[in-house]
């Protein structure tokens, strides 16, 4: 059974996109504080990463996964293309942030059109929208805890959401051909990942996503980020941004030998690391409680704040026994020999989503 690609479809059916396969597609990934793009070319069953570029967002461009200046974001995304070098306007992006409603329900065993019956009428119990105020679609995703249930992904965001995204891409210029979400984004570039949590760590917020059979059953956000980090040594030593991230990215992890102003910011640091790792513990304790076969055999970290120093190792230490592996995504992809490749083995993890969605735009 070919979960990934099923699940897959949930996201694109949001909106009327996903017209054909093009010969290239670009994944744009809006963060808070910046906007990241990938180009994958799509030929002979190879998925070649063309192009990547990144650039800063002005204050206030998003906030909380909403667009609060379209006019600027567009224009960012317009410069952002030119800069990289980017050829494709065939573009994919997802939506994202604590209004996307990823949620796992149980029904009663029926068939599709009864189950697309059955959704519509209940919809109000499971989204905390509004009627008619947001986008929807649904996916089975394997049995339920007896032979009288199945369980169903349901995925929900709100048309102020989505339409002002797709608006945004049109204004630079941009043809979508498909809305994704990010859980199934990230989880595209992994594999032997069925049973596995992901922490995908931001400038500014970590997005916790859990997995069962390849289906994401669990989505949620927690207040920190990799500006968390840099913000504790900053403050503890005294130190500018610029300082305070090269710093960041040199740390020993476990069992420092500081002194001093050097052993409180390790700390300040660990108290962080536990409350990451606490978070992991809840997130699964939570959905053990209703699916008691639950398990996860593996964590992964990815995003531009997962790159302090042994980050991995140091919450693997306080989960006890559960694997924590760096992500790689470019192992998902060929690198074309034009591209600068000491520049994007430092910045790989920061890619990770846009690859994820640029790879949406070959066969779902």
């Amino acid at each position: 059974m070919d979960h990934p690609n099923r699940f897959a479809t949930i996201a694109s059916k949001l909106g009327n996109w996903l017209i054909k396969q093009p010969a290239s597609a670009v994944g744009i990934d809006i963060g808070s504080s910046c906007v990241k793009a990938a180009e994958i070319s799509f030929s002979n069953g190879q998925k070649e990463l063309r192009a990547v570029g990144l650039l800063d967002l002005p204050e206030n461009v998003m906030e909380e996964g909403f667009i609060t200046n379209a006019k600027a974001l567009t224009e960012a995304i317009r410069q952002l293309l030119i800069n990289s070098g980017i050829v494709s306007r065939e573009v994919v992006v997802a939506v994202s942030g604590r209004l996307v409603f990823v949620r796992e329900v149980m029904l009663p065993v029926m068939n599709q059109a009864e189950i697309k019956e059955a959704i519509k009428w209940d919809m109000e119990k499971y989204v905390p929208y509004e009627p008619g105020s947001y986008y929807y679609d649904f996916a089975v995703v394997g049995p339920g805890n007896n032979e009288l249930e199945i369980k169903v992904l349901l995925v929900a965001a709100p048309h102020e959401l989505v339409n002002t995204l797709v608006n945004v891409i049109k204004q630079a210029d941009c043809r979508l051909i498909a809305v994704d979400i990010e859980p199934l984004a990230i989880y595209r570039l992994l594999s032997n990942a069925e049973n596995a949590m992901i922490i995908d760590i931001g400038s500014h917020i970590s997005h916790i996503m859990l997995f069962q059979g390849a289906s994401p059953v669990v989505s949620r956000f927690i207040p920190i980020g990799g500006l968390s980090f840099t913000e504790v040594i900053m403050r503890t030593l005294e130190l500018d941004y610029a300082e305070a991230e090269r710093l960041k990215k040199c740390q020993t992890g476990q069992n420092p030998n500081f002194e001093g102003e050097q052993l409180f910011m390790y700390q300040q640091i660990d108290l962080l690391v536990d409350e990451l790792a606490r978070e992991v513990r809840r997130t699964v304790e939570y959905y053990q409680v209703q699916n008691r076969e639950a398990a996860v055999d593996k964590l992964y970290l990815t995003g531009g704040g997962a790159k302090l120093t042994n980050l991995p190792q140091h919450i693997a230490a306080k989960l006890g026994g559960v694997p924590v592996l760096l992500h790689n995504p470019l192992t998902a992809v060929t690198l074309s020999p034009g591209i600068d490749t000491r520049y994007l083995q430092d910045m790989a993890l920061q890619f990770a989503l846009s690859i994820g969605l640029a790879m949406r735009g070959g066969k779902p």
